[in-house]
């Protein structure tokens, strides 16, 4: 409450919440450090706190998770969804097995490759997608050479290029939920369930092998290749010095 200009931040108060907004706009008090967004936000707290608060920021590599949890096992991402999303926390664009599902990044690359809006997937198939590009641009790009090798090959390059340089969050390298995940949910229909961290680092290593990447999430020599990427591969070589 002090480094909040004494407002009382009660979860429900939209009065306070208001008052916070408008310190955040105008970058007012604590409100020019939450305006660097949730991960920025935690190093800077942390720095003036003392101790690490970054365990509290629910974001992956550095992207704020929007309003799509897992730990109910009710909402549409899946355990691996955000961490292994190039995108990070981004709900728009997640790791999804199979990865021809609606709500899998490949589908939603194809839409950005396309130029139209992915609420598509609520309404028609991926296939039809497909042939709506095809018939729009001349194309001849079938279900196949779209999910395993257009869609694979620009995931497999972001991928590269996050391993390479990293996003200006300092993210390690290393896939994995927020922490918050991995605690009870506190209360709500769904209160106590978590996400199970053994089943997340199953189902990590499920993903890596469908994208053609190792163990680490790096992709292996064999997968750049036949992809057309042999000059990634040898950046990443020399990057990495695998």
């Amino acid at each position: 409450r002090e480094d909040l200009g004494g407002i009382d931040l009660k979860w429900g108060d939209a009065k306070a919440f208001t008052k916070l907004a408008e310190m955040i706009a105008f970058r007012k008090g604590l409100g020019d450090v939450l305006a660097e967004g949730t991960y920025r936000a935690s190093l800077k707290l942390s720095q003036m706190k003392g101790k690490d608060l970054t365990k509290y920021a629910v974001q992956c590599k550095g992207v704020s998770i929007g309003a799509h949890g897992i730990r109910s096992g009710l909402d549409y991402p899946q355990l691996m969804s955000y961490p292994c999303s190039v995108q990070g926390g981004d709900h728009t664009s997640v790791a999804y097995l199979p990865v021809t599902h609606p709500s899998s990044e490949h589908v939603t690359l194809l839409q950005d490759s396309g130029v139209y809006c992915m609420f598509n997937q609520f309404t028609v198939t991926p296939q039809f997608q497909i042939d709506f590009l095809n018939a729009v641009t001349g194309f001849n790009i079938s279900f196949d050479e779209w999910f395993y090798e257009g869609a694979k090959r620009i995931l497999t390059i972001q991928r590269a290029a996050l391993l390479i340089g990293g996003p200006d969050t300092s993210w390690a390298g290393i896939d994995d939920n927020p922490p918050r995940f991995y605690e009870p949910l506190p209360s709500g229909p769904c209160k106590g369930k978590t996400a199970d961290k053994n089943e997340f680092e199953k189902m990590k290593g499920e993903y890596y092998k469908e994208l053609g990447w190792d163990s680490k999430g790096v992709p292996t020599s064999e997968t750049l290749k036949k992809l057309g990427l042999k000059d990634v591969d040898d950046v990443l070589k020399k990057k990495l010095k695998l």
